[in-house]
């Protein structure tokens, strides 16, 4: 999957909130999709993996021939945070999500670490 989309998603982003950062960090981290069904039903989830994160959205890597639902909760394997998202774009077995919230500045400090490559910024 090219990356053009996301970055057309985040250039969107950043024009409409400019005093937020809009970097994309590396992480390839475990998570879990949770899709909510009937009256907030969890029946399944389905394991994946977080390639790239920001504040706003992220790509994941995810089997091609699991359907979901467009909104559903993404947990960040070593987080108790449930984060609510919802599908952006989807090609093969990679997936842009964009999160119903933006992320909380210290918690995605906290789940890219230090350790973290941080991707072209876009300005």
């Amino acid at each position: 999957m090219s990356l053009h989309h996301f970055k057309d998603f985040h250039e969107r982003l950043q024009l409409q909130n400019p005093k937020r950062s809009f970097r994309l960090h590396s992480i390839d981290r475990s998570g879990l999709i949770i899709p909510v069904g009937h009256h907030l039903t969890i029946s399944t989830q389905h394991h994946c993996v977080i390639q790239r994160i920001s504040c706003a959205a992220a790509l994941i890597n995810i089997n091609p021939r699991i359907e979901l639902p467009k909104n559903f909760f993404l947990v960040i394997l070593g987080s108790s945070e449930e984060i609510g998202a919802t599908e952006a774009s989807r090609e093969g077995d990679h997936m842009l999500v964009k999160f119903n919230m933006f992320l909380d500045v210290g918690f995605l400090q906290s789940i890219v670490g230090t350790a973290s490559l941080e991707i072209e910024p876009l300005a």
